[in-house]
C-alpha cells in the first residue's frame, strides 16, 4: 500500500489538502501538499495606503502549475463550472478580448492556445458551488502561475 496519497482532480479543484494519517515510525514528516502537487497558498494583503478595509477583499490564493495541471484545471472547469468567460489578450492586442465559453470544446481551443503560447496571460470567470471564481493564468519560464479568487455571490 502506498504511504502517499494522490490527491483527486476534486479535491483540487475545491483547494482542498488531503488528509494525511500520522505515520507510525515516529518521524513528523508527512507529505505535505505543496511538494507533490500544487499547494494554493494565500497572498498577503498588500500595503494599505488608502484607508480602505482590506479585510472586505476575497481573498487570492496563488500556485504555479505545470501543463497537466493546467490541463486538469481547463477539464474541471468544463465539468463543474457555468458562466464560463474568457478574456485573454494575445502580445500584440492591447485590450482583453471577452468571450463567453458554453462549451468543453471552446475551452479546449482556449487551453490549446495558452499551452502554445499564443495567449501569455488568461482570465477564466466561472461559477461554482453558489460562488463567482475568477482563475488567472499566466505563462512563467517555469511554469504557470494560478491565481485564483472567490467572490460570494450577492444575493
Amino acid at each position: 500500500m502506498a504511504s502517499e496519497r494522490k490527491m483527486s482532480r476534486r479535491e483540487w479543484f475545491r483547494l482542498s489538502t488531503p488528509r494525511t494519517e500520522p505515520s507510525n515510525k515516529g518521524d513528523s514528516t508527512n507529505s505535505s501538499m505543496g511538494e507533490t502537487s500544487p499547494a494554493l497558498k494565500a497572498i498577503e494583503h498588500p500595503v494599505n495606503h488608502d484607508g480602505m478595509d482590506l479585510s472586505e477583499l476575497p481573498p487570492m490564493r496563488e500556485a504555479l502549475l505545470n501543463e497537466a495541471e493546467v490541463q486538469d484545471l481547463f477539464s474541471d472547469i468544463a465539468a463543474f463550472g457555468s458562466d464560463v468567460l474568457l478574456m485573454q489578450r494575445s502580445a500584440r492586442s492591447p485590450r482583453a478580448a471577452v468571450s463567453k465559453a458554453t462549451t468543453a470544446e471552446q475551452l479546449r481551443a482556449v487551453q490549446d492556445s495558452f499551452l502554445a503560447g499564443a495567449v501569455p496571460r488568461l482570465q477564466i470567470r466561472y461559477h461554482w458551488q453558489e460562488q463567482n471564481w475568477i482563475d488567472t493564468l499566466e505563462r512563467r519560464e517555469d511554469g504557470f502561475r494560478l491565481i485564483r479568487i472567490a467572490h460570494a455571490v450577492a444575493k
